[in-house]
């Protein structure tokens, strides 16, 4: 059996724990016309999702760096799976220019900072603002609960969302991509991994999707409970008495090639569509190399929409207004 695992979250100063309790709330209502509801966003909400980034593993000349900020002073730099690993600086650049000259080339690894200060898109704003001030900041990466960076937010940002720009947007937690609501780091065997090895990890994991990836953890397939159902006959209990040479049979003989993939970023609306109109019970999440990043089945998009669905009913027996439907 193969669990694939990723590489373990850099360390940084997070604000991944909730502050609620000691920050409060941004007001709902105000009498310089402040915008009711604000209270309920998120980070996630408002934050700019298109950031441009750089690859730890780069070596670029420093000339070739310069270029990248002649519109920005900070540029995040990411590993595998957009995993936040540092920052680099317009004047990280430009001291390496003076000391070497532009002519040298640098691997960024080499040149960033870190840890980075950084804030969980599940906060709310009031710790987001607090955070910014406290630092003197005029931004904060986004990172999810597997420190992926997933946005930016900027005070701009903060602005908007009290002038009302983001609460009036029936769509906008549709818009939350898949990476928050899927299971990172899903268990998932290889294409010669044998018939009866599924069926015992389907059985003691408890899951009923199992992912069919290659060596280098691009997904090749997809086996259910339902097709060892259908391979095996009978109930799970029964499934060990299968015939021997069924049960001896590889996974790339029987699994469902090429299967539907949701890729990383994917709103959570595109994947209702695909369980509604392709009656799917998981979809994997993949990146742009179609390397398996996690799953997302329909309880977890069920599981969300309840959470999401309590909180209206508070809001509304607390008298606050709910959110539109």
């Amino acid at each position: 059996m193969t669990h694939h695992t990723q590489e373990p979250p850099a360390s940084g100063s997070d604000l991944t724990e909730s502050s609620r309790e000691r920050a409060g709330d941004l007001p709902e209502t105000g009498e310089h016309g402040s915008t009711p509801g604000v209270a309920w966003l998120r980070v996630r909400d408002v934050m700019s999702r298109k950031v441009s980034t750089l690859r730890a593993c780069e070596e670029l000349s420093v000339e070739e760096l310069l270029k990248k900020f002649r519109h920005v002073q900070h540029l995040p730099v990411v590993g595998a799976n957009s995993r936040l690993l540092g920052m680099l600086t317009r004047m990280d650049v430009l001291e390496e220019a003076i000391h070497s000259g532009k002519a040298r080339w640098v691997r960024v690894r080499n040149l960033m900072s870190c840890p980075v200060q950084c804030i969980s898109e599940d906060e709310d704003l009031s710790t987001a603002a607090r955070a910014m001030r406290g630092a003197h900041l005029h931004s904060l990466v986004v990172v999810d609960a597997s420190r992926r960076m997933v946005g930016i937010l900027t005070d701009g940002d903060l602005l908007s969302a009290m002038a009302g720009e983001h609460v009036s947007i029936p769509g906008g937690p549709w818009e939350l991509p898949v990476d928050a609501l899927m299971t990172p780091d899903p268990l998932a065997l290889g294409p010669d991994a044998r018939l009866d090895e599924a069926a015992w990890t389907l059985i003691y994991a408890g899951v009923r999707h199992l992912p069919v990836v290659d060596e280098e953890d691009r997904l090749m397939g997809l086996i259910s409970e339902r097709d060892l159902r259908q391979r095996l006959g009978g109930t799970p209990r029964q499934w060990p008495r299968a015939a021997r040479e069924v049960l001896e049979e590889r996974l790339h003989e029987v699994m469902t090639p090429d299967p539907l993939a949701l890729r990383s970023g994917t709103p959570v609306a595109r994947a209702l569509e695909l369980f509604t109109d392709d009656r799917v019970d998981a979809i994997p999440v993949v990146d742009e190399d179609r390397r398996l990043l996690g799953i997302l089945s329909y309880i977890d998009l069920l599981r969300w929409l309840r959470e999401r669905m309590g909180g209206v009913r508070t809001q509304e027996q607390e008298g606050g207004e709910p959110l539109p439907h």
